[in-house]
């Protein structure tokens, strides 16, 4: 298989998955709530505090200050 070829397979494998991923997470009651530090965006060395859902792994919110304050105590 030729390199390009390759690269537009797994390629669109990753949209398959990100799709998957994307309809299990609109299914999820989200009723499991974290504090976790994710990057910004995929292709980003920036990190942000969020509130993410503990079973599918989505963002849901932004921590209050004090829910940021007792991430940031804990660590």
């Amino acid at each position: 298989m030729a390199k390009s070829q390759k690269v537009f397979s797994l390629i669109e494998k990753k949209r398959k998955i990100s799709k998957e991923i994307e309809n299990l997470q609109e299914k999820c009651n989200h009723s499991k709530k974290s504090i976790k530090s994710i990057k910004e965006h995929e292709a980003s060395s920036t990190f942000v505090v969020r509130c993410v859902c503990g079973y599918c792994e989505k963002i849901i919110g932004i921590p209050t200050t004090q829910e940021l304050n007792k991430y940031l105590n804990g660590r």
